[in-house]
């Protein structure tokens, strides 16, 4: 079933709509809905939040928040949990403003003039399509000290810059996602492949970047968490059935973007084959295993052999 949006009439349209999925988040939750009330915008700001039928207070706390902000919430609440791509999908569908910023429901916003620096820069820069800056990562049980995202990504390491489409194309996943401002048209029908992506991050990256340029600010101005949860989530993106949704990925991009970028998407499906098989070869099913080898040669076959010839001299292949 569809979610039911929980919002009051006659509410003047925001310029800003903040874009939220969130799903067991009641620890976190308010941390990140208090760093978008903080903003200090020239313009209205309005929170677009799909809550995935949380089995904690997530859900609670979200009415509450709008109880006491009416004109800053709209809720999509489905009577069942969705999935992440499918909220995602309704939530950005949701958005009517012409500026759209994301953030999760773990993430949150440092600094209060994010917002309208972002905003100030698109509207003065009509050929640009999306902004981002750098983040904090931080460790929930503090064990670890925290790091600049741009200190994990290179192409974040070279100060204030642009990036193509062909930039974001060639170095895949390099944005924090808590750190994104765009415009709303190039995702305001998303594809219905879209749904069945691995990466909802990257997708929109893509789609968006498609369609102007992307600039980067190397200030910190957002907070990506690390917590149990989320590394519970990085840890299954190597098992075999998360490979396959990377392969499938590949090939709507394949499929759906420019011809000049097909030869990297296909290299991608390719590598992401033999990784599948390898996988397999760990649980035994060697099966499986000759099955994706051989469609990776299928794909690819000089890149296989180019890999193969490699590993061997490497003496990396078993």
């Amino acid at each position: 079933m569809s979610a039911s949006p929980s919002v009051p009439r006659n509410v003047a349209a925001p310029s800003v709509d903040v874009a939220m999925i969130t799903y067991n988040h009641e620890a976190y939750l308010a941390e990140a809905i208090e760093g978008v009330l903080r903003q200090q915008t020239t313009f209205p700001v309005r929170m677009v939040i799909g809550e995935d039928y949380s089995t904690d207070r997530t859900r609670e706390i979200l009415l509450q928040y709008q109880q006491r902000y009416p004109d800053r919430f709209l809720l999509l609440l489905p009577e069942k949990n969705i999935g992440v791509m499918p909220n995602l999908k309704q939530v950005l569908e949701a958005c009517t403003a012409p500026y759209i910023a994301l953030l999760e429901g773990d993430d949150y916003w440092m600094n209060p003039h994010k917002l309208q620096r972002q905003v100030d820069f698109l509207q003065a820069h009509p050929e640009h399509s999306m902004t981002l800056h750098d983040a904090e990562i931080f460790w929930q049980d503090g064990a670890t000290p925290p790091v600049s995202f741009s200190s994990t990504k290179t192409q974040l390491q070279q100060g204030e810059r642009d990036f193509t489409h062909a930039d974001v194309v060639k170095n895949g996943w390099f944005m924090p996602t808590a750190s994104l401002v765009f415009r709303r048209e190039p995702v305001a029908k998303l594809p219905e492949w879209f749904t069945t992506v691995f990466s909802g991050d990257y997708s929109l990256h893509l789609l968006i970047s498609r369609a102007g340029k992307v600039h980067y600010f190397p200030e910190v101005m957002s907070r990506y968490r690390m917590h149990s949860a989320g590394l519970s989530h990085n840890q299954t993106m190597n098992r075999p059935d998360q490979i396959i949704k990377k392969v499938q990925e590949n090939e709507a991009f394949r499929q759906h973007f420019d011809a000049e970028h097909r030869a990297h998407f296909t290299r991608s499906i390719s590598d992401l084959q033999v990784q599948h098989g390898t996988a397999l070869r760990r649980q035994g099913q060697y099966g499986g295993m000759t099955k994706s080898w051989l469609a990776a040669i299928a794909t690819d076959p000089v890149r296989v052999a180019r890999n193969f010839v490699g590993k061997l001299i490497r003496g990396q292949l078993f």
